[in-house]
């Protein structure tokens, strides 16, 4: 009869931690050279959760978006400069790169010093016409006359914070 050592099957049973799942970088990069954004990565490549969770994994992820959002431009430019250089005749549709510059390279945009004024005049009067309707409908649900002072005053009321002293 032995004594001691190891007995089969005793103790708790080993466990290998969980393998961080290898990530498809190829196909992340292109998706981000192609335009797509985090979100529809992660969907369309079904990246879970779990290997985003790894702080390395997330760190990578978002370079290689990135840097595949950076090459898109520059290939984006490149292709502009080129069509801008071609003849007339077979060069690409024009319309589809302009629509690509505004989108993607954010090009046409007007500048916040290029924007007009609102027109006060026009305001007042929509703001006017808004409050007869409101007035209206309110008379029409409490039965009685209710003017669009009211409902400012009403407004102005519901705003202001209340006196706890005064309440009780």
């Amino acid at each position: 009869m032995a004594r001691g050592g190891v007995r089969p099957g005793a103790g708790r049973p080993r466990t290998k931690p969980k393998p961080t799942p290898a990530l498809p970088w190829a196909r992340i990069r292109e998706a981000a050279e192609a335009g797509a954004e985090e979100p529809e990565i992660v969907r369309a490549l079904e990246i879970s959760e779990f290997a985003l969770a790894e702080p390395a994994n997330l760190t990578r992820f978002r370079e290689e978006i990135a840097r595949g959002h950076a090459l898109l431009k520059l290939e984006l430019r490149k292709t502009i400069r080129r069509r801008g250089q071609r003849t007339s005749k077979g060069a690409g549709s024009v319309n589809a790169l302009a629509l690509q510059a505004r989108n993607i390279l954010e090009w046409d945009k007007q500048l916040p010093s290029q924007e007009q004024e609102p027109d006060l005049g026009t305001a007042r009067q929509r703001l006017r016409d808004l409050f007869a309707k409101l007035a209206q409908a309110r008379t029409e649900i409490e039965g009685r006359p209710v003017t669009a002072l009211e409902l400012l005053h009403r407004e102005s009321e519901m705003d202001r914070p209340r006196d706890v002293a005064k309440d009780a």
